[in-house]
């Protein structure tokens, strides 16, 4: 006969799964993970479970054990992805952070193991692994491969366990490649991707020492928020964070952080000085002006600079849907287009839809056989590893003669 032990396991893990129900906190699992003894739990449940019952040392065993039926907890998809950072980073003795790294890792594998690498706690979500050669790509400026590389599937948001966790969009952020920032955003990616630390690509620009300012402005205006351990930085903590910055000379980027709507997109909701023509439209707060507690702001589409106050605004972050501009990918190279209006910008997005459903109906494999097809013709030539994105540019006399393509409305405008 089988033990109280596995006779426990067993019915814990069917009567769980049956009800899709956490053991943690008793309610319907949330972005469930799977531990190797079958229970499966909320990741945030399980994260802070871990912790709370591993003060002290008669509780030491019990952070890695299931709070079912005290199977063995594996390490996180997170704690993975830091470890295997540390471990490329102690390869070079002479690093600022090699003896914290050593550290780090002789803790983790004391309590795990040295056997972890591999073995983690099974996640529902997909998890897609951002190649390293993607990312030196990315480095190198070759868009073609990047983007090449992202057409292949559901990829914008895929993760590097070589770089603790850190997503596409921070590696094109922190390289100041701003077409490419906003071609993923408006492929779906999330602008508050977490890494292995639970900090957002907001949180990693602005305490960067480089601080790229542009990139961190784009972000602002698609909705990012600072983020640090999974959680949302407190009002304390984002005035401590913009003081150090300031006092490190990033006084403008510390000055749009310590604003309510520093860098961010809005639309104004209240007539200005009698400017009932402006109601409804779009502008980015530049500056937040602490003298007179207003913005100064640029409109949209004309460029127009005011300084409103925050009764004149509303938060209106950039979507997909409703992004003021469009970059898009044709001919192996990044395209920006500008438009007249939010409208104008609408209804170009909305026509790319229709055409992608035509398009999908006459053959689906379409875009895909034209790859292959331009990839064999390249491979012939002997051109195939040329990394500028220009040079594999049609001419513009080599026009297609199989149908005429709808115009569209916007401003292309080819960035190299």
């Amino acid at each position: 006969p089988e033990s109280a032990h596995v006779f426990w396991q067993r019915w814990t893990t069917v009567e769980t799964e049956v009800m899709n129900e956490c053991g943690i906190c008793l309610g319907e699992w949330t972005n469930p993970v799977t531990l190797p003894c079958g229970h499966s739990f909320c990741a945030d449940c399980l994260s802070g479970w871990k912790p709370k019952h591993a003060y002290g040392p008669a509780e030491e065993e019990q952070r890695k054990r299931c709070p079912l039926c005290r199977g063995v907890v594996p390490p996180s998809q997170e704690q993975i992805a830091e470890m295997t950072l540390y471990k490329s980073l102690m390869q070079d003795t002479s690093h600022p952070q090699y003896e914290y790294c050593v550290r780090e890792v002789k803790r983790f594998e004391a309590e795990y193991g040295e056997d972890w690498d591999g073995t983690m706690i099974e996640y529902d979500s997909d998890f897609v692994d951002l190649p390293t050669h993607v990312i030196k790509a990315l480095g190198k400026g070759n868009f073609r491969a990047v983007l090449i590389w992202l057409s292949e599937g559901t990829r914008v948001n895929a993760k590097s366990k070589e770089c603790g966790n850190a997503g596409l969009l921070y590696f094109a952020a922190i390289c100041e490649q701003h077409d490419l920032m906003i071609y993923l955003l408006l492929k779906g990616a999330d602008v508050n991707i977490l890494n292995f630390g639970g900090s957002t690509v907001l949180t990693c620009v602005f305490i960067d020492e480089d601080n790229p300012l542009e990139s961190f402005r784009l972000l602002l205006s698609w909705g990012a928020e600072l983020f640090h351990c999974g959680k949302r930085v407190t009002k304390e903590l984002k005035l401590s964070l913009c003081q150090d910055m300031a006092a490190k000379g990033h006084v403008e980027t510390a000055n749009l952080m310590s604003s309510e709507l520093g860098g961010r997109r809005c639309e104004i909701v209240c007539a200005p000085n009698a400017r009932d023509d402006l109601v409804g439209k779009t502008c980015v707060a530049e500056e937040y002006v602490e003298i007179s507690d207003h913005y100064k702001v640029r409109m949209e589409f004309t460029d127009e600079e005011l300084f409103l106050g925050t009764d004149n605004l509303k938060r209106r972050d950039r979507t997909p849907q409703d992004p003021g501009y469009y970059v898009e990918f044709q001919n192996n190279r990044l395209i920006r287009r500008d438009f007249k209006s939010n409208e104008e910008c609408q209804a170009f997005i909305a026509s790319l839809g229709s055409d992608e459903e035509e398009s999908s109906e006459v053959d689906p494999d379409a875009e895909a056989k034209a790859e292959q097809a331009a990839a064999e013709l390249l491979a012939e030539l002997g051109l195939d590893d040329l990394e500028n994105p220009n040079s594999c540019a049609p001419k513009k006399n080599n026009q297609s003669t199989s149908g005429k393509k709808k115009k569209r409305g916007g401003k292309k405008k080819g960035r190299k």
